[in-house]
């Protein structure tokens, strides 16, 4: 929910970035380590600008963001809608009962230092991996054993949907974290460059190398880049597109963020204890109208913890909406409260709008401004009335689990619900999707009910390309980082295979 400005450089291809530097993590699939073989043709080049990147800590910020850029795989990967794919692995089977699953890796993947990525490997990375990151979901599993070279096996106690979710964790080498498998790794010798893994199991990338540079605003990047100097800007406020110099030789891909808007409720205020208030909030603020004003008409309304596109909210599941008659029960509470706001413009915005939709129903939002840091002391020692913070909300309902779950270790920690503990849980051990779907719209009723949170929006960004380079798109609406390895220079015959 916390991101990091910061740029970088290969030859040839520039990346603007400001935020969401996880998400590019997830989907890029880039690894961080020693090179295994020189490339064999220097050329070509992706430049990526990165706007927004402060002089002052420039490189310390490059150097973060190289090490972000570490392009571990997962078995899995989340469709948009929230089904997931085999990435890493070549496919898996679950047993009609849901007590195992049976994965099969691909034969041809290697680590970056060309040792196989073989069935011991992955079960011993699960093992220590997996626990930290399902928390109480990990008491499901009874036994994770490899088969043979290519194939392991998770036995369970129970049916454990969120641990066939959570493959999509990142697999790293054991004893080296920073080597993966990806078709992208970090120069051993110029740590704001990737360069293509000519080994990668699913073709060469058609781009062999990535260079990153910084600058310190998005405007300076996007003029570079209508310079020739740069061929992408890796990342830009949808609404913010408006005030820059439009060109016939720039595409602009834009998509929905994983990340959504909430005003998370803490313990700190008695005031927003009764269930009640929480759903009059809520009930009080039009979405699209926050949508309109503050990102400048590039969201989708939030309805709730479940990502609008998923493929288990049903139509006719409840939801959060605006509902002007609820909200004038507010006026006679002469409700106050702080909320704390990282001193960001996005999220300055953001905040003014809620505000302001909320005093029309008599209510006091105080924003208080404060930098990541303090908010961060803040929210770990639950010292705050509300913070305006876009958590990680899919497209998997095992983020929602990680985010809700009140057993689960997350920051800032929603108001716990016994309900919504409950729904979860049934998530987690359905067996059938028709469960799946029940559980879903389970879960929904209990954030109606009991709601831990604002929910405002899902935001909109977008990537600028040169059309010196075909992007390769997936499906509407998706990052086109999730495709980088085909990418390749405008009339370049397509060598590479698809996923």
């Amino acid at each position: 929910m916390i991101r990091t400005r910061t740029r970088l450089t290969t030859t040839g291809f520039v990346i603007v970035a400001t935020r969401g530097l996880a998400v590019f993590l997830l989907i890029v699939t880039t690894a961080r380590c020693s090179r295994s073989g020189p490339v064999s043709t220097p050329s070509p080049t992706l430049r990526i600008g990165i706007g927004g990147v402060p002089q002052q800590a420039q490189e310390a910020g490059l150097r973060q963001m190289t090490g972000s850029l570490s392009s571990l795989e997962g078995l899995v990967v989340p469709y948009e809608d929230g089904r997931l794919r085999a990435w890493l692995a070549d496919s898996w089977t679950t047993s009609p009962d849901g007590l195992s699953v049976i994965v099969s890796l691909r034969h041809n993947a290697k680590f970056h230092d060309a040792t196989p990525v073989t069935a011991a490997v992955v079960a011993d990375v699960l093992k220590k991996g997996l626990p930290p990151l399902l928390g109480p979901a990990f008491s499901d599993v009874r036994e994770i054993t490899a088969l043979s070279d290519w194939q392991l096996k998770i036995d369970f106690k129970r049916p454990s949907r969120f641990v066939v979710e959570a493959l999509e964790t990142p697999i790293r080498k054991p004893g080296s974290p920073d080597v993966g498998s990806g078709p992208y790794l970090t120069s051993a010798t110029n740590s704001s460059q990737l360069l293509a893994n000519t080994d990668y199991y699913l073709g060469r990338p058609n781009i062999d190398r990535i260079e990153f540079v910084p600058y310190a605003t998005v405007r300076a990047a996007w003029a570079e880049l209508l310079r020739g100097n740069i061929d992408m800007l890796y990342e830009v406020n949808i609404d913010a597109l408006d005030s820059l110099q439009s060109s016939n030789n720039i595409a602009v891909y834009s998509y929905v963020r994983h990340y959504q808007y909430v005003l998370t409720f803490g313990s700190g205020a008695e005031a927003l204890a009764p269930r009640e208030v929480r759903r009059a909030l809520n009930a009080a603020i039009n979405r699209d109208g926050v949508i309109r004003s503050a990102l400048g008409g590039h969201g989708i309304p939030s309805t709730g913890p479940v990502p609008p596109g998923h493929w288990a909210l049903d139509q006719s599941a409840p939801r959060i909406g605006f509902d002007p008659q609820l909200a004038k029960t507010l006026a006679a509470r002469h409700l106050r409260f702080t909320c704390l706001v990282p001193a960001d413009s996005s999220y300055d915005r953001v905040a003014i709008a809620v505000k302001q939709q909320l005093a029309t129903a008599g209510v006091d939002m105080r924003i208080q401004e404060a930098p990541q840091e303090e908010i961060l002391k803040a929210t770990q020692g639950g010292h705050f009335e509300a913070v305006l913070v876009d958590p990680i909300g899919g497209p998997s309902l095992f983020r929602s689990y990680r985010q809700f779950y009140s057993k689960t270790s997350f920051n800032p920690k929603p108001r716990s619900s016994a309900k919504v503990d409950a729904t979860l849980d049934m998530i987690r051990h359905a067996v059938t999707d028709d469960e799946y779907r029940a559980a879903v719209s389970a879960f929904q009723q209990a954030i109606v009910d009991d709601p831990p949170a604002l929910f405002l929006a899902w935001g909109e960004r977008a990537r600028a390309v040169s059309r010196r380079f075909d992007v390769v798109t997936e499906e509407k609406g998706r990052d086109i980082l999730i495709n980088l390895r085909l990418w390749r220079p405008a009339g370049m015959h397509q060598v590479v295979s698809r996923n």
